[in-house]
């Protein structure tokens, strides 16, 4: 005689009351804990903010600190700029030479740009042009007290056989104070310098000029 078939049930219904009372408990413990949950987010928002507002301050202090150490800077010393420029075509080399109260002379074998050729000063000749039309440009971030000197060069001509044309070389000194207009000087010989101006830098930061020595 055959057997009849058993169907055989992995879960009960006693299984199945089982977990569908676990999940309700757990939603029951979920609706509890959220109102803290949300506490938790908000104190972790307000902490954030506070943070925020102490990085804040403290750059703020850093700035005011570096602008107090700025302005103590200041009162040592003057921002020095000394520009020339000339309007001649082609290759017309003019050099720009300016000698400090130290006796430090800037030209353009000697720029300083790297801080080699004088290391106990930031001045330099920043900038140095072969060719017209062109300028050339010194500068020294904190120029101490005293005088400095200014030389034109007339330094190349396109045609070294050829009588060098005469051309009118001019320029401008800048300071904190404000501007200066150098003497407009028109070279025609070449490898000659010629003194142009000297620069009296006072202890405020004033600059006076005047003719330079011969």
């Amino acid at each position: 005689m055959r057997r009849p078939n058993r169907n055989i049930e992995i879960f009960s219904m006693s299984v199945l009351d089982l977990f569908a009372a676990a999940l309700g408990a757990f939603i029951l413990i979920s609706v509890i804990l959220f109102p803290n949950y949300m506490k938790q987010q908000q104190v972790a928002l307000k902490l954030d903010s506070a943070n925020a507002a102490v990085n804040q301050c403290e750059s703020a202090k850093s700035a005011q600190t570096r602008a107090v150490a700025a302005c103590e800077a200041s009162r040592d010393g003057t921002f020095l700029v000394v520009s020339i420029e000339w309007s001649a075509q082609g290759a017309f080399d003019i050099d720009l030479h300016v000698i400090d109260p130290q006796g430090h002379e800037f030209f353009w074998a000697k720029n300083n740009r790297a801080r080699t050729d004088y290391p106990s000063t930031d001045a330099q000749l920043s900038y140095d042009n072969t060719r017209g039309p062109g300028m050339e440009l010194w500068q020294h971030p904190k120029a101490v007290p005293g005088v400095y000197k200014i030389a034109y060069y007339y330094y190349g001509a396109p045609d070294r056989n050829a009588p060098p044309p005469p051309i009118e070389v001019k320029g401008h000194v800048f300071y904190r104070h404000g501007r200066l207009e150098l003497p407009a000087v028109t070279l025609s010989e070449q490898y000659v310098g010629r003194p142009v101006a000297e620069l009296l830098v006072g202890q405020g930061g004033t600059v006076e000029m005047k003719a330079a020595a011969k």
